[in-house]
């Protein structure tokens, strides 16, 4: 069905682009449906419709962007232009979108979608704690100093008093593990999220230094219901379902051409065809 859909619609584009371009060449001719694109183009951007000379002048400036065209391509200015081949291709992916649009998909084919790609939507674990940041550099006995500053927190020292200056906020409230990877790096995100809420934790290590952690609060990751995701589904769904539309759209159109690749030929290659070449002399 999919195949007879996409066929169709590149069937009615090709009957579209050929009809548009049966006029004999030094003939241009602005259609009533242009015309009124162009006073609603005018209307958009300057809230008003446009008076006789104003579109007159649209007008003239449609024919002298037809004429630019058309002698461009008569010199064959189009050739060879990475940037033209790479408009035009983008404006057939464009249409071969709208050729390959699906209505809304339904909750049954949205629930088996997050089923295949239960990574893509799984909520991560979140949990709240307070870091309180130890720089090597200022410590010349980092594990007794550490010590030190633990003992001082299991005596009901304010966190505030202690640790060292940093850029990273002391307290985090339900930050994602990605989150957490960003200030910190992977290793330490890791570690954060396995952590009991209770007692202080350390020193761990991230890519800035020592730390000293207290978790408060932990919320397990789980796989959420399509009602809590839907949205975030729905567009993931719908932008890989183009993908795999327009994917089939290409290998029908490359159907209809043979594809020869000729491979450069290497340097070994080369001289040996000059050795060749020398000794027919």
């Amino acid at each position: 069905m999919h195949f007879l859909l996409i066929g169709a619609g590149l069937f009615l584009l090709f009957g579209m682009t050929q009809e548009q371009s049966s006029d004999a060449p030094n003939r241009i001719v602005v259609s009533p449906s242009q015309v009124e694109q162009l006073a609603a183009q005018f209307k958009r951007t300057w809230l008003r419709p446009p008076r006789q000379e104003e579109l007159a002048r649209l007008i003239e400036g449609y024919v002298r962007n037809e004429v630019y065209y058309r002698e461009a391509l008569a010199m064959g200015l189009d050739r060879n232009d990475p940037q033209v081949r790479q408009r035009m291709r983008l404006k057939l992916e464009f249409l071969l979108e709208d050729l390959t649009a699906e209505g809304a998909p339904s909750d049954e084919v949205l629930t088996k979608f997050m089923q295949q790609h239960p990574d893509d939507f799984h909520l991560e674990p979140r949990v709240s704690f307070l870091q309180l940041y130890l720089n090597p550099e200022k410590h010349r006995d980092f594990a007794a100093d550490t010590k030190r500053l633990m003992a001082s927190l299991e005596a009901g020292a304010a966190p505030e008093s202690v640790g060292d200056p940093t850029l990273q906020q002391m307290e985090y409230v339900l930050a994602s593990q990605s989150a957490i990877a960003r200030d910190f790096g992977e290793e330490l995100a890791l570690e954060v999220v396995t952590l009991a809420p209770g007692e202080w934790v350390g020193p761990l290590f991230s890519r800035l230094g020592g730390h000293l952690i207290k978790v408060t609060e932990r919320v397990e990751g789980r796989t959420p219901a399509l009602a809590e995701v839907r949205s975030q589904v729905e567009r993931e769904y719908l932008a890989r379902r183009r993908q795999e539309l327009k994917d089939m759209a290409y290998q029908k159109l490359r159907e209809g051409y043979e594809v020869v690749i000729e491979q450069p030929a290497s340097a070994d290659d080369r001289g040996l065809a000059a050795a060749e070449e020398r000794v027919a002399r």
